[in-house]
């Protein structure tokens, strides 16, 4: 997938809350848009190298949006938003061979909203919803970075969806360096836990690697997952 716009680089100085970071630009500090709620400590500090895109409307507060991190020499891409058309644009290109049919974005079912409703042939459809991981520790990419209430309880409705229809929780690592996917345990071992329940009643759960360039990401392949 292109991502649009002009890019620029920039430092990190620190990031001031969820969505706002303070970043150099040059020999100026700019106000910038983090489109990701995830702690990302161990990305996003003093000194870090980063790659923002430039916003194409005139009179919003922050002129840039953080883009890519950089870490070591890999890039990490941690715009979140960006997950779920990278796994939309890999179905209709047939990376992701699984599941095919018509594509309905962000349908209710019980007391949740899923990102993906998928007419599929094989299965009477198929609900998809697609998590964004940044973590990386030694190589293996884990989520979430940070205790996600709703990511539970879009668990267990999917596991109810599961009865009727099929259900798939999908892991998208952006970034290419990692060999596999664990839960991690140690941020939100409930949702760990509620992940292997989900997989071990039915539910499809599938974990891919990107890779990512500053102008492009795209599904890489599948890694394995361990729970």
């Amino acid at each position: 997938m292109f991502i649009q716009g002009e890019k620029v680089n920039g430092l990190c100085i620190k990031r001031i809350n969820r969505f706002e970071a303070l970043i150099k630009v040059d020999d100026r500090i700019e106000l910038v848009h983090v489109p990701n709620t995830g702690r990302m400590t161990e990305l996003l500090y003093e000194g870090t190298k980063v790659i923002l895109q430039k916003s194409d409307k005139p009179n919003r507060k922050t002129k840039y949006s953080l883009l890519h991190v950089y870490k070591d020499k890999n890039i990490v891409c941690v715009n979140s938003s960006l997950a779920n058309k990278v796994f939309e644009e890999a179905v209709t290109n047939g990376r992701i061979d699984w599941v095919k049919g018509k594509i309905k974005r962000e349908v209710q079912y019980s007391n949740s909203r899923f990102d993906f409703f998928i007419e599929d042939e094989i299965y009477n459809g198929i609900f998809v919803e697609v998590k964004c991981a940044t973590y990386e520790e030694n190589g293996i990419s884990k989520f979430p970075d940070a205790p996600t209430e709703r990511g539970r309880k879009h668990i267990d409705e999917l596991i109810m969806a599961n009865n009727k229809y099929r259900a798939a929780i999908v892991i998208i690592a952006f970034m290419d360096y990692v060999e596999s996917f664990t839960p991690n345990y140690k941020i939100d071992k409930i949702f760990g836990e509620k992940l292997k329940k989900a997989y071990d009643r039915g539910v499809i759960v599938k974990a891919y690697r990107c890779f990512v360039d500053i102008n492009e990401i795209n599904i890489k392949d599948e890694i394995e997952i361990f729970f």
